[in-house]
């Protein structure tokens, strides 16, 4: 895995750029889900030549696709194309409770690996950042949660005047 970019928010990404990330996504799902491109496309509702050329950033995908994807794959999927544009997906159903001790675990998990890896140079390199990308991604679907929670709880108190 290469670097990721990070870009500001309103900077212009190029469209390559763009295409080779959902494209590299599309690769990494194939890869660890043992998937085709034919299983690919059948997600995406295209043919598996189109899936290959979406997977080879030989083609740009149509936005029924792409949500498609989402869908499916959720952050997996969209969330490093996401990133160069300085956002990122969540499920809405990520709101369910958030449980205490699971949320404390994964991030005591999460922390213990940064600490690690800054122990003897104070810098997280791309190996390590790749080694401790599960724990950061569970850290990251509780933060959703409570992200989630709050809003309902907004949305539930009355206007202030």
């Amino acid at each position: 895995m290469t670097a990721p970019h990070i870009h500001n928010r309103y900077r212009t990404v190029p469209a390559s750029l763009l295409l080779e990330t959902l494209g590299s996504s599309l690769e990494t799902i194939k890869m660890e889900d043992g998937a085709t491109d034919a299983d690919l496309g059948a997600v995406l509702g295209k043919h598996e030549d189109t899936a290959a050329r979406y997977r080879t950033a030989l083609g740009e995908m149509g936005v029924v696709s792409f949500l498609r994807g989402c869908r499916e794959w959720d952050g997996r999927f969209a969330n490093d194309v996401m990133g160069l544009v300085g956002m990122r997906i969540s499920p809405i159903d990520a709101a369910g409770a958030c449980e205490g001790r699971t949320a404390l675990k994964a991030l005591a998990d999460l922390m213990s690996k940064k600490a690690a890896a800054l122990e003897n140079d104070n810098i997280v390199d791309d190996e390590e950042l790749d080694g401790m990308w599960p724990e950061i991604e569970a850290v990251s679907r509780h933060i959703d949660r409570l992200r989630e929670q709050r809003a309902k709880s907004q949305r539930r108190l009355p206007a202030l005047t």
